[in-house]
């Protein structure tokens, strides 16, 4: 019964009166009587959800009550004293119709008696929910609604409760290193004093955080290691009980939703002219960007003691060549890394959460976290070795899921530090390349791969990725020759899916990049061609030609694969997926589309007049217990294009996963324009349609006979043919071809040109099939083709 009070009188009330005009004013005697009656429904509400005087609350209610509760704690009648202003609406003023001196003394009392009643109910009605919250948060399970209430609460009592913020900022146990480096990645420079900053800032806020107002590094750790004050009113609050891991940004999202509510309480403190230093000075400000920084060292260097020392280490390269069948791994991979997604790691939770357009913080908190959380991604991948593979496996697939969230912010924000530091992230990319590591190196080109788009939107910066590193006449020979197969198959598709793919008219920069793509191909052709004579003239072994495949057994593939379920917790307020229509699922069918056929034509027989016939009376006896509005047979003739798909015939894998367009984010059926026709075609023609599909690469499993281990013979190489169409018709001047003696580095390099080779023109023939089966299918240009998606699969034998 009371719950449905709750639902049904006080939430909506609370919602509807949240905000009050900017000429509010009460008297004091009024905004008293405002503030005991909130007073009454909140200690009420805080019984009810403690269990007191025998009640319950169901797991249904419960979300009800804590919504309840915090609509109290955010009303704007708390907000009468300046030093804790919890509030986001105007403050109330009071009023007084007192025209004596005498009168005018009283009012003044009375006014003072109420702000002191005011803040002495909302401090202990705050540590009331800070006991409440850390009993709830000390059990083994704990409903996701406690801890979004708990992350607010335990905010509004680190502002305003006094002794709250010393003793939780002590629990976090942050080190003097960490402190550090969080001051480096504020960019304030070291001799700048930020102490007349920290004393101007900390003004701003609520007494009881003043004391964490950031001035030097030594400070504040001798403040950290010095024994806190803690009030009488917080004694009986168990702090160093089982929640401290929760609360350090282990098992549940509290810290994380702390760390949000904070930012939306910070933002509304600092004035608006506030500088960077400025910030940076404010309490707790330093001190939380430290907890954040550990818990990113945390998540890229994990610990390398689950990976035993056989999956790191595998068996020589010559022997998994000479025997197809080992069971064995090129490319160890990170077990945590394929078990989890990082779309579910809960500070890429927090990004998305504190950055989405939909969020409840403030635009101003939301560019002091997004400038924040940039900084601190940088100083972390500065702490990464190059040559830790695992850490840099990591890296990749966090920056995977945090660029795209914080290029999109920037890209919407009106702020001048909208930013992304991409010079940066360069740099880092090429170090990674330059450890010589192949699981680094393979999943280094698939994160270049995966954000394509989203890093070369501008030209200028896609010239300097282009041109001055990934067809670098080092880097090209270094990539293109390389002596792993997995890397020259990652790297070339690299170079064929998004270099070298041109799709309508290109720019100046286009075709620099492609010529510089032609010149090394042909470096390499006549590199070849000098080795092969110099072994025709030796008398000795030619060069292989032989392609290999990327894994042992296994080949790269382009199938088409199902969309799959939308990962669960990607923020902290929608903790369930949205609901899905269902679609037809047929995941066990799988084809690749380089070596399948294009689907005959159909063709209307009389056998089908006749089943159809036969089914009438079949289908006539279940049209009156099933929901079946006319025979299977009707249904495919009338819906061709949709009832039976290219996939039935065996041609691709019906399987449907995201794509890197915008077009195969979900399957949509799309009309062709109609062509043009003449007087003789048939006027009962109809708008053809297309399904718009999602692609990847997959390592598939070959037969002993489908191996690509003989001789081809080998013919200069060419560009994608949109690509090569191009250059031919722009570039009239022909290529020279006579063979070229390599020099330097190219001498080790091309030893396996012969191989690289024979694979480029493998996959520029699996790039074409898949072209024309897609025009085939109906896709109307080559602009509207999907570009498969490629990741870094698992190795191993399943």
């Amino acid at each position: 019964m009371k719950c449905a009070v709750v639902r049904t009188s006080l939430l909506p009330f609370l919602k509807s009166h949240s905000k009050i005009l900017p000429n509010f004013s009460l008297r004091p005697e009024d905004l008293d009587r405002r503030v005991l009656v909130l007073n009454r429904w909140w200690t009420g509400l805080l019984e009810m959800i403690n269990g007191r005087n025998g009640e319950s609350v169901s797991g249904s209610d419960r979300p009800t009550i804590l919504d309840a509760i915090t609509a109290i704690m955010v009303r704007p009648e708390w907000s009468v004293f300046p030093s804790t202003s919890p509030s986001r609406s105007p403050k109330p003023s009071l009023k007084s119709r007192s025209t004596t001196s005498l009168r005018s003394t009283t009012s003044d009392f009375l006014t003072e008696s109420v702000i002191h009643n005011i803040r002495n109910t909302y401090v202990q009605n705050l540590l009331a929910q800070m006991a409440f919250a850390v009993n709830k948060l000390s059990v083994r399970s704990v409903p996701a609604s406690v801890v979004g209430f708990c992350g607010k609460a335990i905010a509004y009592a680190f502002f305003y409760c006094d002794g709250v913020a010393e003793i939780l900022v002590r629990l976090w146990s942050i080190t003097p290193d960490t402190l550090r480096r969080v001051y480096e990645a504020s960019g304030i420079s070291r001799a700048t004093s930020i102490l007349p900053s920290s004393e101007k800032i900390s003004t701003g806020f609520p007494a009881c955080v003043q004391k964490l107002a950031f001035r030097s590094s030594r400070s504040m750790m001798k403040y950290l290691r010095d024994r806190p004050h803690v009030p009488i009113a917080t004694t009986y609050i168990p702090w160093d009980g089982p929640w401290m891991g929760r609360w350090a940004g282990r098992d549940t999202d509290l810290f994380y939703l702390f760390t949000k509510h904070y930012y939306d309480l910070l933002s509304q403190h600092l004035p608006e002219d506030v500088s960077r230093e400025e910030t940076f000075c404010s309490p707790g400000y330093a001190l939380l960007q430290a907890q954040i920084l550990s818990l990113l060292d945390s998540t890229i260097l994990r610990p390398n003691s689950q990976t035993s020392v056989e999956t790191l280490r595998g068996p020589p390269f010559d022997d998994i060549l000479a025997e197809t069948d080992v069971s064995a791994a090129i490319l160890p991979m990170s077990p945590s890394t394929m078990v989890r997604s990082m779309a579910e790691n809960r500070l890429i939770m927090l990004l998305r959460e504190c950055l989405s357009i939909n969020s409840s913080i403030t635009p101003r908190a939301k560019n002091m976290f997004a400038e924040a959380f940039q900084g601190l991604l940088k100083v972390a991948a500065g702490r990464t070795s190059q040559f830790d593979h695992l850490a840099c496996f990591t890296l990749c697939d966090f920056l995977e899921e945090a660029v795209v969230i914080i290029v999109r912010f920037n890209q919407s924000s009106d702020a001048a530090s909208a930013t992304f530091d991409w010079p940066f992230w360069i740099r880092v990319c090429k170090l990674m390349m330059a450890s010589d590591n192949t699981i680094t190196k393979v999943r280094l080109y698939t994160f270049l791969y995966s954000l394509w788009n989203t890093i070369n939107n501008d030209e200028q910066r896609r010239k300097d990725i282009c041109l001055g590193w990934l067809l670098s006449e080092e880097t090209f020979g270094q990539q293109f020759n390389h002596w792993c197969p997995m890397v020259r198959a990652y790297y070339m598709r690299l170079l064929v899916w998004r270099i070298g793919r041109l799709d309508g008219t290109a720019s100046e920069i286009d075709s620099e990049i492609l010529q510089t793509l032609r010149l090394r191909l042909q470096r390499v052709w006549r590199n070849f061609l000098y080795i092969r004579d110099q072994a025709e003239k030796n008398q000795s072994a030619p060069p292989t030609t032989a392609p290999c495949c990327p894994a042992p057994s296994r080949c790269l593939l382009i199938i088409r694969n199902e969309a799959p379920a939308p990962p669960m917790f990607l923020s902290f307020d929608s903790i369930l997926p949205p609901s899905q229509p269902n679609r037809s699922q047929k995941a066990n069918q799988r084809d690749s589309t380089l070596f399948s056929l294009p689907p005959p034509p159909a063709r209307k027989s009389s056998v089908n007049v006749k089943l159809s016939n036969a089914d009438k009376g079949r289908w006539g006896l279940l049209k009156s217990i099933l929901p079946f509005t006319t025979s299977p047979a009707k249904q495919s003739a009338e819906h061709p294009t949709i009832s039976k798909p290219s996939y039935i015939n065996g041609n691709t894998d019906p399987r449907l996963s995201r794509s890197d367009t915008s077009a195969s984010r979900q399957s949509t059926l799309k009309p062709i324009p109609p062509r043009e026709t003449t007087s003789a075609s048939s006027p009962s023609q109809t708008i053809t349609q297309y399904r718009s599909h999602s692609f990847t690469f997959s390592l598939e499993w070959l037969e002993r006979g489908h191996l690509p281990s003989r001789e081809k013979k080998l013919y200069p190489p060419k560009l994608p043919l949109m690509a090569q169409l191009y250059q031919q018709t722009k570039v009239l001047e022909s290529l020279d071809r006579t063979p070229l003696e390599p020099e330097g580095v190219a001498v080790g390099e091309s030893r396996y040109a012969g191989r690289a080779l024979a694979e480029w023109a493998l996959l520029i023939a699996e790039c074409q099939n898949f072209f024309e089966r897609r025009k085939q299918e109906g896709v109307p240009d080559n602009s509207k083709v999907e570009t498969p998606t490629l990741s870094v699969e698992s190795f191993r034998k399943p």
